[in-house]
């Protein structure tokens, strides 16, 4: 069983309401059409944050950091980040059904996406595995 340091408690909360703020500012502000990188690297640095935040506050206590599980958790920790960078891209694609817009530029985007919020989730498991220690 682990648990969040403080310092991981931190850095946790504060990449969750950064990159939260930075994804609204980024529609406010057509910043996601101003630079062709912007997306790729939001996709990355959100789902970062969101599986670090999952990582140390909902599954630190069900992971075990003995030696030899350090692999299983980052894939376990990694496995949630893909898996909500596919409910984004559903989201995107719901979004754009429903509503004018063009979210969705076409499989290509959509694989790049994915592809940058597994970047995003595995450097999450990683650091999930740096930011939890076992309980005193």
């Amino acid at each position: 069983m682990m648990q969040a340091t403080a310092a991981g408690r931190v850095i946790a909360w504060t990449l969750l309401v950064a990159l939260s703020v930075v994804n609204v500012a980024g529609y406010a502000l057509d910043l996601y059409w101003q630079f062709w990188w912007f997306d790729r690297v939001l996709h990355a640095a959100t789902i970062l944050a969101a599986t670090l935040w999952l990582a140390l506050f909902v599954f630190a206590r069900t992971l075990k950091g003995e030696r030899g599980h350090a692999l299983l958790v980052v894939l376990l920790v990694a496995s949630v980040g893909i898996a909500l960078g596919a409910v984004w891209e559903v989201a995107e694609w719901v979004f754009d059904q429903i509503a004018p817009g063009d979210v969705i530029k076409g499989k290509h985007d959509t694989v790049i996406d994915l592809v940058m919020d597994t970047a995003g989730a595995v450097l999450a498991g990683i650091l999930a595995l740096k930011l939890a220690r076992p309980p005193r």
